[in-house]
């Protein structure tokens, strides 16, 4: 039996009012269990409870499960879009226990996400110091920076995640994020194109300055939940931001893993990569048989752009 499908949560899609909600029951006989789609874009699946439970799972992946009280009691198992199968899977499961082997609502729901908990964990790895370093300072600047001047579509311009040569590609401009957690404003350039402005555009490149300590005030959990709180509903930029936080590794369990690292930011720095900005010539070939080349440059001495510059070339963006 397979009550919840892909075609259902599109016909879904399709049938919902623009940042509202809508709701279906999962089969015509069945009312003791929903789906939905919210005005956020998220999906959820609700299952009648007699009373809500003592205690609810841990959230896994983007799954979360939370109580609904209306005109009765509902656990809400909900992910974002780009979640969708493992919802699915999850939804059908729940459902199978509960309308075929008449298992508990409330317990069904936890010994399924257990499962599917216990069966994810070893292909989903930590993310290294590295890669935790970079991805926060990505986000710094998507917040501070870049979501106050250009708005949700920056989401769309956010290529750091598809390995493309700059972080954030826009039509008149590519922005370039350098994080380090050096006492000093050095960075590694990782391509040979790296610091290469495109034909006809503009390269702005963000130095980032964070001190890594066991006090520190943030982690990435927090930035992350910064910017979708700024996305408001706009469904469709969230979507797109969960999909690119994905194919970077992050996961709503590392909030429970004790790996996430811990930053103060000490401070943020512009410049655009024209004349003497320091790397590699643009007409730059490497030798025969070198097939790459990493170095580092020192901007501390670089004068940075002011806020007004800086806003006024993110217009060409």
């Amino acid at each position: 039996m397979s009550d919840v499908t892909s075609d259902r949560w599109a016909d879904l899609r399709e049938t919902r009012p623009h940042h509202e909600a809508v709701c279906e029951s999962v089969a015509d006989d069945f009312e003791e269990a929903l789906l939905g789609i919210t005005s956020d874009g998220r999906l959820h699946l609700y299952i009648a409870v007699d009373a809500a439970p003592s205690s609810l799972p841990p959230d896994l992946q983007s799954i979360q499960v939370r109580v609904v009280e209306g005109d009765r009691t509902w656990l809400d198992v909900s992910a974002r879009s780009h979640h969708e199968e493992l919802l699915t899977l999850i939804a059908n499961k729940v459902v199978y226990a509960i309308r075929v082997e008449g298992r508990d609502p409330a317990i069904a729901v936890e010994k399924i996400i257990d499962e599917m908990r216990s069966a994810l964990r070893p292909i989903v790895p930590d993310l290294s110091q590295a890669e935790q370093i970079g991805l926060f300072g990505e986000l710094w600047v998507l917040s501070n920076v870049l979501l106050s001047t250009v708005g949700p579509r920056i989401c769309h311009l956010w290529s750091g995640p598809d390995s493309e040569r700059h972080d954030f590609v826009g039509r008149g401009v590519h922005i370039e994020v350098k994080t380090t957690t050096r006492s000093e404003p050095k960075h590694e350039i990782s391509r040979v194109d790296q610091l290469r402005a495109p034909g006809g555009k503009r390269l702005l490149m963000v130095s980032i300055l964070l001190e890594r300590s066991l006090g520190g005030e943030e982690t990435l959990a927090d930035r992350v939940d910064e910017i979708r709180q700024k996305l408001g509903n706009d469904g469709h930029a969230i979507d797109v931001f969960e999909s690119q936080l994905a194919k970077l590794g992050w996961h709503e369990g590392l909030r429970q893993t004790g790996s996430l690292l811990r930053f103060t930011f000490r401070d943020v720095h512009v410049f655009e990569v024209v004349g003497s900005f320091p790397r590699l010539p643009d007409d730059y070939v490497p030798p025969p048989g070198v097939s790459g080349i990493r170095y580092t440059i020192d901007v501390g001495s670089l004068p940075s752009l002011n806020v007004a510059d800086v806003q006024k070339i993110l217009e060409l963006i």
